[in-house]
């Protein structure tokens, strides 16, 4: 148990991180002496950003599994591309419109927090 608590430890202390953890600490102290509130957004836009990027690759990974389990599937039965996924096609501009709603709202929103 110690040895892979070691490891990870010395996976996460590379010169890298090191450099990257005392700029953050760096700025935040310089934030914090600007002004208190900075550094509490700071924090939680940073919080938001990792578990949105996160889940944002979580679910992608998750539909591109999907796709890998459908498309066993279809060729299980030995059906077409266009016979198994014809109401995905159907509902492909309606989906497209809405992931566009949903980065448009995203950028959006960004663009407010920074302003």
């Amino acid at each position: 148990m110690f040895k892979r608590i070691r490891e990870r430890w010395k996976k996460a202390f590379t010169s890298d991180n090191i450099v990257d953890l005392s700029v953050d600490i760096f700025l935040m102290v310089v934030d914090v002496l600007s002004s208190p509130i900075l550094i509490v957004m700071r924090i939680v836009r940073w919080l938001i950003n990792k578990f949105f990027i996160d889940y944002m690759k979580a679910g992608v990974r998750g539909i591109v599994h999907w796709f890998q389990r459908h498309s066993a599937r279809r060729k299980e039965l030995g059906y077409g591309f266009i016979r198994y996924w014809w109401w995905l096609l159907l509902l492909s501009p309606a989906i497209m419109v809405l992931i566009a709603f949903a980065i448009a709202f995203i950028i959006g929103w960004k663009e407010g927090m920074a302003s």
